[in-house]
């Protein structure tokens, strides 16, 4: 197969690309896009619509489209994603393995639903070697039966279903460079955020908000003459009807001279200036939420944080919006107009290429939620008329003898049924009671974590105090004690180098202690008098509660002339000889607080042996 019709239903406009099939450098031959009717699409949905698929037929007509194989690629909430790690096996093993596994990946009937995969890249650990990285989806079968009638509607044959997010990462995986970039196609309703480092996809979040607010708004402003939804999109595509900048506080671009560019006429009058500004607010929740991705990924990759936004889809058209995005996020976002990998002739396509990058990309590599026996049977395209009319006679006869052979079989498979079922009603509760376990682990962890992020070293401050009060030899003076949230820093007081060793030797067998480290040692010399003071305080404290201690104080109380006669000869001695000095050691001690860990609860990851 050659060519494939590439097809994206977005809720106002539906695109269509004639191009090469499965190739990594296709050519776009054709281009084209026609409106969606309202109600016709709703979160990936596509609803029976007669008129819409005589309308496709007939723009295929017109632009003498003759292929009849289409992909379409679809955005939904509903297709549920899991990253799963694998074993590295050959790429063609790797779709088995999804659906022997299928059960531990998403907890519902699969019966409903059609798998898909695709390879993010390889993870590299040390303790579990090399494994895939694998997105694995699941997309409801209603939703691609709408998708089989709306080909048949439409007279084509429906070849495979491909997810958005797979069909933007194709296209933009060559487009952008080492370091690390977000893509953010912007359409309508909906927001398609990828984060792509060094080839590789790392993060893929869907956002609810597009542009249709600021269309709505702009049709309610009294300063623009736009009634229908059409041309108040046309009007933003032809001019910039927004503020570059909402509050005016432009963040600056890392490499980049911040510049406001302003596009405002000179003579815009007040009502128009205060549309725009309205119309810029309009925005912001979309520009917050691409903001919150950035965060979200800049958070657990400080060493390869996210330097340039790509913006493609409807939102590329938009005059400003990239510049907006620039000024509110302070990074460099531009319009993706030009691509490296895709030959494309601009005179056979309406509008600018970014706005068809899904299309492209579902023609490229497709992950296909089309079952393969289904699809493989309707690519067939040869008569088999004569083989079928002997293959059914030779049914018949066969059937009649193995329904014979078989009629016992036959029962005991039906009584085994019964039992099945019996049994399956049996335990159907214990799906319920599953993701209630599951909701209250996750529950547990986050209250957890949430509980060790308020404790820190300092906690354990009183516990260090009372260890010091009861340990620290009595011949120790604390001069100074200052403490932070990790460690603490205290200056002692000794009688000389070994005393000073014994308290260093004590404080380091402290249990509230993780590490005790010298900081300085240094010697002073007192008089004798200072000495002979320092220790009577410390002995007067000590002595202060016994009856000893209080003897003494009533003999110095009694006898009132000692005193005047010591004084007296003191007196004499400072002015007979200089008094003879002693020496202290005074010590500065680091004390490390044990640190405390804070475990941040993580998504469990599937592992298949």
């Amino acid at each position: 197969m050659s060519k494939i019709l590439s097809v994206e239903i977005g809720n106002s406009v539906t695109r269509i690309c004639e191009m090469d099939f499965r190739t990594k450098s296709p050519k776009v031959y054709k281009c084209m896009s026609v409106p969606t009717p309202p109600g016709t699409m709703e979160d990936g949905f596509l609803s029976e619509n007669v008129e819409f698929a005589a309308l496709v037929r007939k723009t295929l007509n017109e632009n003498k489209i003759k292929t009849k194989q289409v992909v379409f690629s679809v955005t939904s909430s509903k297709i549920a994603t899991r990253e799963v790690m694998m074993p590295v096996v050959k790429i063609n093993q790797i779709d088995s393995m999804v659906k022997a596994n299928a059960s531990d990946y998403f907890p519902i009937d699969l019966s409903e639903y059609e798998l898909a995969h695709l390879v993010l890249g390889v993870d590299k650990s040390e303790s579990q070697g090399e494994r895939f990285k694998v997105l694995v989806m699941a997309a409801g079968k209603n939703l691609v039966a709408g998708y089989e009638a709306f080909a048949k509607l439409c007279g084509l044959q429906l070849v495979s279903l491909d997810y958005s997010g797979n069909s933007i990462y194709q296209v933009m995986k060559n487009e952008c460079g080492e370091e690390t970039e977000m893509v953010i196609k912007v359409e309508e309703h909906t927001t398609f955020a990828s984060v792509i480092s060094a080839k590789n996809l790392v993060l893929q979040r869907n956002l609810a908000y597009g542009v249709d607010a600021a269309v709505q708004t702009l049709m309610n402003a009294k300063a623009f003459e736009e009634d229908s939804y059409k041309d108040a999109l046309e009007l933003m595509k032809r001019r910039t009807c927004i503020k570059l900048s909402v509050s005016g506080n432009v963040k600056p671009v890392e490499g980049e001279e911040t510049e406001v560019e302003d596009f405002d006429d000179v003579d815009d009058s007040e009502k128009m200036l205060a549309a725009k500004q309205e119309i810029a607010e309009s925005l912001m929740p979309l520009i917050a939420n691409v903001g919150r991705v950035v965060d979200l990924y800049n958070s657990k990759n400080v060493e390869m944080p996210v330097k340039h936004i790509r913006l493609i889809g409807l939102g590329s058209d938009i005059s400003g919006l990239s510049k907006l995005f620039t000024n509110e996020l302070g990074i460099r976002t531009t319009v993706m107009n030009n691509f490296s990998s895709i030959s494309w002739n601009k005179s056979s396509g309406e509008g600018s290429l970014g706005r068809y990058i899904a299309c492209v990309g579902a023609g490229m590599a497709p992950v296909g939620f089309i079952n393969e026996e289904k699809k493989k049977s309707d690519l067939k395209d040869v008569n088999y008329k004569n083989v079928t009319i002997l293959a059914a006679l030779f049914f018949v006869a066969a059937s009649a003898a193995l329904a014979v052979l078989g009629l016992s079989q036959y029962n005991e498979v039906k009584v085994e049924e019964g039992r099945l079922q019996r049994l399956e009603a049996t335990y159907a509760p214990a799906e319920s009671i599953y993701n209630q376990y599951n909701n209250l682990t996750a529950l547990f962890n986050e209250v957890r974590a949430g509980y060790r992020m308020t404790e820190s070293p300092n906690d354990g401050l009183l516990d260090f105090l009372t260890e010091l009060e009861e340990k620290l030899p009595a011949n120790a003076r604390v001069r100074s004690f200052v403490s932070n949230a990790t460690q603490a820093s205290i200056t002692l007081e000794a009688a000389n180098m070994e005393e000073a060793a014994k308290v260093i030797q004590t404080l380091r067998g402290f249990s509230s202690l993780m590490n005790v480290t010298v900081a300085g040692v240094s010697t002073e010399e007192v008089t004798e008098e200072e000495n002979a003071g320092d220790t009577a305080q410390g002995s007067g404290e000590a002595g202060a509660g016994t009856p000893e201690g209080g003897e003494a104080a009533e003999g110095a109380e009694g006898e009132g002339t000692a005193p005047e006669e010591g004084a007296a000869g003191g007196s004499q001695t400072e002015s007979g000889a200089e008094s003879q000095g002693v020496t202290r050691t005074v010590f500065t001690l680091v004390c490390q607080y044990w640190p405390i860990i804070v475990e941040e609860p993580t998504a469990e990851t599937v592992v298949v042996e």
